[in-house]
C-alpha cells in the first residue's frame, strides 16, 4: 500500500473534483504545508474536528478520496454536535445533507493518506464555520458550548510494585495522553514535558500524593491554574487500574476522576478518552448556554489595588457566559462593573467559580464579585 503525502490539494478549499489526480501527486513536492498552519492557528478549535478516520473503497484513487471526503465530513459533524450539546439534544440534529453540510465547511485536511488500488486510507481535520453551527444549533432553541475550558495540564504517572517510574521514562499511559492531546475538543491538554525543568521542580512520589504546593509551582511554568494527574497502576504489560483527580490550583480543590479497574495496555487511549471526556462533561454543565436568555447584572469589585483590578477584569472577561463588562466607576478601593452575559444567573455563577470568582449577594448592598 503507498503512502501519500500529507499535503492535499483540497486542503483549505471546497473544489473538489476540479482539482484531477494527476495534480494530486505532483503536488507531493511542494512545501505549502507551513501556509496551511498559519490558516489553521487562527481557527476556533471549539469547532475543529481533526483525525477523523476514513477507510472508503472506490473505482479509482480521486473517487475514493471524494468518497472519504464526504463520509468524513459526516462522521466530523456527529462529533462536533456531541461535542457541543448535551447528550439528551443529540438527536435533534440529524446529519445534513451533502449540499448543507458543504455551506457548515470552512476547510478540511486529509493527513497520513494511504492508497491502494480501489482504497484510501486517511485522518481528516474538519474546520466547521462558527456562524453556521451557531445559527443551526440556536433555531433549535438549544444550550450550547461556544467556548473552550481553561487548559489543564496533565501528569501521567505509572505505578509499579516497585513504585511510581520516573517523570522523564517513556510508558505507554504517557504516550496515551501524548494521542488525546493532539486531538480537539473542548478542554485543552497540555502533557508535562517531563524536561529538565521540570524533572528539577516535580518528583513523581510528590505528584503521586497531591503535593499542591509543588503542583503549583508546575501549573505557573505552563501557564494553567488545573492540573490533572492521571496515574495508570499495573505492572509493564498491565492490566491497569487507572484513577486520577484533578486539582484547581488557589482554588484549594480536587476532583476525583471516575475509576477504571482491568484496563488493557492495548486500551489505555481510550482510558484517557474517558478522563477527557469527564473533563468535558463538567465543562459542558457549566458553559451549555441558552444564548436566546440575556441578561445583566451591576456587581462591585472590591479591590486592594490597580494589578488586583487588571486581575479581576481578565477572570471576569473568561467567563463563558459573559459577552461584555461595562466599567461604570473604578476608584479607590472598588470598581462598579456591569456584566452582561448569557444562560441564567445559575450557569453565571458556576461559570465564575470556574475562573476562581464568586458572585455574592450582600444583601441591601447588592452583588459583588470576589476572587476565590
Amino acid at each position: 500500500m503507498a503512502v501519500a503525502a500529507a499535503f492535499s490539494p483540497w486542503r483549505w478549499t471546497r473544489g473538489r473534483l476540479v482539482v484531477g489526480l494527476a495534480l494530486w501527486l505532483a503536488a507531493v513536492t511542494v512545501p505549502m504545508a507551513p501556509v496551511a498552519a498559519q490558516q489553521r492557528q487562527a481557527d476556533d478549535p471549539v469547532f475543529t474536528v481533526t483525525n477523523v478516520p476514513v477507510d472508503v473503497s472506490a473505482p479509482n484513487p480521486l473517487q475514493a478520496r471524494e468518497k472519504a471526503l464526504v463520509e468524513g465530513e459526516k462522521r466530523a459533524f456527529e462529533v462536533l454536535v456531541r461535542r457541543l450539546v448535551a447528550a439528551e439534544d443529540v438527536a435533534k440534529f440529524p446529519t445534513p445533507s451533502d449540499a448543507d453540510l458543504e455551506t457548515m465547511v470552512k476547510g478540511f485536511e486529509f493527513a497520513e493518506e494511504r492508497t491502494a488500488p480501489g482504497r484510501y486510507i486517511a485522518l481528516l481535520s474538519v474546520v466547521f464555520r462558527a456562524d453556521r453551527i451557531a445559527g443551526m444549533i440556536r433555531g433549535a432553541a438549544v444550550p450550547f458550548v461556544a467556548s473552550s475550558a481553561p487548559p489543564v495540564l496533565t501528569i501521567p504517572l505509572v505505578r509499579t510494585s516497585t513504585g511510581v517510574v520516573a517523570l522523564g521514562e517513556k510508558t505507554p499511559w504517557r504516550d496515551a495522553w501524548g494521542t488525546v492531546a493532539k486531538a480537539g475538543g473542548l478542554v485543552p491538554m497540555r502533557v508535562l514535558r517531563a524536561d529538565a525543568e521540570d524533572l528539577k521542580g516535580l518528583d513523581p512520589e510528590q505528584a503521586f500524593v497531591g503535593d499542591t504546593a509543588v503542583l503549583g509551582r508546575i501549573a505557573e511554568r505552563y501557564g494553567v491554574h488545573r492540573v490533572l494527574v492521571s496515574i495508570a497502576s499495573g505492572e509493564t504489560d498491565g492490566p491497569f487500574a487507572v484513577s486520577g483527580t484533578l486539582y484547581e490550583i488557589g482554588l484549594g480543590e480536587k476532583t476525583a476522576m471516575p475509576a477504571q479497574n482491568a484496563v488493557a495496555a492495548d486500551k489505555l487511549t481510550e482510558a484517557a478518552v474517558r478522563h477527557r471526556t469527564k473533563l468535558e462533561e463538567d465543562w459542558k454543565s457549566v458553559a451549555a448556554l441558552s444564548h436566546d436568555i440575556a441578561d445583566a447584572v451591576v456587581v462591585t469589585v472590591p479591590l486592594k489595588d490597580l494589578a488586583e483590578w487588571v486581575k479581576v477584569r481578565r477572570r471576569i472577561s473568561a467567563v463563558a457566559s459573559v459577552r461584555r463588562v461595562q466599567v461604570q466607576t473604578l476608584e479607590e478601593g472598588r470598581a462598579v462593573v456591569v456584566v452582561n452575559f448569557v444562560g441564567t444567573r445559575a450557569q453565571l455563577d458556576r461559570a465564575m467559580q470556574q475562573q476562581g470568582l464568586s458572585l455574592v449577594d450582600g444583601g441591601g448592598t447588592g452583588l459583588s464579585i470576589v476572587m476565590r
